[in-house]
C-alpha cells in the first residue's frame, strides 16, 4: 500500500474550492460584513517608510500671537466677581480713610451728661462722639451760658477739656470733625468769668467747673451725685 501523496500547497492558502465558496462582496451586496472595505495591513517593507509619511502629514496650524483661545465674553463672566469683588474693598478703603480724616459726629447716650448753672442740675445737654475717635466726646449745650459757652470737647487719652466751636465740617449730611482740627481752648488753669476753671479725670467721671458752670460726664445715672 502505497504512502499519501503530501500536498505541496502552502499553509495558509486556501485551496481553490474554499475559494469558490468563498463569498465576496460583488456576489453578497447585501451582506453588511462584505461591505465593509478591506483593512490595510502594513507590511514590513510599507512600516518602514511610516515615520515618512507622519514627517509628511500636516500638522494643525498654531493659533495666531495675540488672538484669544477663549471668547471675550466667556472670560468677562470668569472675571467679572473678582472685579466685583476688588471694587467693594476698594470702596470700602475709601470710606475708611474718608471717616478717618472727617470723622462725623454720633449723638451718644453714654457717658450720662449733666451740668449745673445757677441753682440747677439739667440734663438737656446733647452728648456726641466721633467715629472712629474712642476717647474724644462733644458736648452741646441747648443755650448760650454766660454769653459764651455752648461747645465743649473732651479728650479722655489726652485728659483735656477745651472750649470748642461749632463743628464747620458736614459728612453725608451730618456734622463732623476734622482730625487735624486743634481741640479748642484747654479750659485747665484758665481764668474765665472772674473764677478759674478746674478739671478732674477720675476712673468713673469727668468734671471740669468753674463759678459760672459745671459740667459732669459720669458712668452713673444717679443725678445725685456729688460735683
Amino acid at each position: 500500500m502505497g504512502k499519501p501523496k503530501k500536498s505541496k500547497r502552502r499553509a495558509g492558502a486556501p485551496c481553490a474550492e474554499q475559494a469558490a465558496a468563498a463569498p465576496t462582496a460583488e456576489s453578497n451586496p447585501a451582506d453588511p460584513i462584505a461591505a465593509v472595505a478591506p483593512v490595510e495591513v502594513l507590511l514590513p517593507e510599507a512600516a518602514d517608510s511610516l515615520p515618512d509619511r507622519l514627517d509628511a502629514a500636516p500638522l494643525p496650524e498654531p493659533a495666531p500671537e495675540g488672538k484669544a483661545l477663549v471668547p471675550a465674553s466667556s472670560r468677562w463672566r470668569r472675571i467679572a466677581p473678582d472685579l466685583a469683588k476688588v471694587s467693594i474693598a476698594l470702596a470700602v478703603i475709601a470710606l475708611a480713610a474718608a471717616i478717618w480724616y472727617k470723622p462725623p459726629l454720633i449723638r451718644a447716650g453714654f457717658p450720662y451728661l449733666r451740668y449745673r448753672h445757677g441753682n440747677r442740675v439739667l440734663t438737656d445737654a446733647v452728648l456726641y462722639r466721633p467715629l472712629a475717635m474712642p476717647t474724644r466726646y462733644y458736648l452741646m449745650l441747648p443755650a448760650q451760658v454766660a454769653g459764651r459757652y455752648t461747645w465743649f470737647a473732651v479728650d479722655r487719652r489726652r485728659e483735656v477739656a477745651a472750649l470748642a466751636e461749632a463743628p464747620r465740617h458736614r459728612f453725608l449730611g451730618r456734622p463732623a470733625i476734622r482730625r487735624s482740627d486743634p481741640l479748642g481752648l484747654d479750659l485747665e488753669f484758665r481764668k474765665l468769668d472772674g473764677s478759674e476753671w478746674r478739671v478732674f479725670f477720675f476712673d468713673d467721671a469727668i468734671v471740669f467747673s468753674n463759678s459760672v458752670l459745671a459740667v459732669r460726664l459720669d458712668t452713673s445715672a444717679d443725678a445725685s451725685a456729688v460735683w
